[in-house]
């Protein structure tokens, strides 16, 4: 694990990196063409699904919607990133997100993104770089990272990227998140039955 603020801290500057974003805002998400039988998963032709532009050493790596309007995983990027961001502020170091990864930044924004349908998108990047760790649905709190797919189907393809707020039942079929999805207008808290087939998966950013 690379050097990185504790998990349970980092929880709740992500948390306040979360109230800083205004709720609804609109959502939209217009991918690029693919076929049918592709598992391709592109990202929007348009922008990166955040509010707000994402600098990151003097770099826009995401692009925010002139229209205000986000997506899931340019929501749930923008959180961490700006979270990432408070931490070095605590520490008195430069945003040294792009040296901590251990990558391109732009390689560890495309993981994030899901490069292709049923990838797990911010559980791989922040495993892969060192900036998280795994944890299992049952040890899954508050602040964790998920993303998650209905279907993979390429036909009928269907996932989304949030952040994990809780279980609502003992059998851990309700799943509360925060993200952006239509059904809320944009940004905003919603909540999913876990359906037979899903495929699912959680991250903890920071140290153990």
């Amino acid at each position: 694990m690379k050097k990185g603020p504790d998990a349970a801290w980092f929880a709740e500057w992500l948390q306040e990196s979360m109230d800083a974003i205004p709720q609804g805002g609109g959502y939209r998400f217009d991918p690029r063409p693919s076929g049918s039988d592709s598992d391709e998963n592109p990202r929007d032709r348009h922008y990166d699904g955040v509010s707000r532009d994402v600098w990151v050493g003097g770099e826009r790596v995401a692009r925010s919607a002139a229209d205000g309007a986000t997506y899931c995983c340019g929501v749930t990027f923008e959180v961490f990133a700006h979270a990432w961001a408070r931490w070095c502020e605590q520490q008195g170091v430069p945003a040294r997100l792009g040296e901590l990864v251990g990558e391109p930044l732009h390689d560890f924004v495309t993981t994030w993104f899901c490069p292709t349908t049923g990838h797990l998108g911010v559980v791989e990047a922040l495993v892969s770089s060192g900036l998280g760790f795994r944890v299992k649905a049952a040890e899954a709190r508050s602040g964790d990272f998920c993303q998650f797919w209905r279907s993979t189907d390429p036909s009928r393809a269907s996932g989304h990227s949030v952040v994990f707020l809780g279980w609502e039942d003992s059998e851990r079929t309700w799943l509360r998140y925060w993200s952006s999805q239509a059904v809320t207008g944009g940004v905003g808290v919603h909540r999913e039955c876990v359906g037979e087939g899903w495929t699912i998966g959680f991250a903890r950013a920071g140290t153990v």
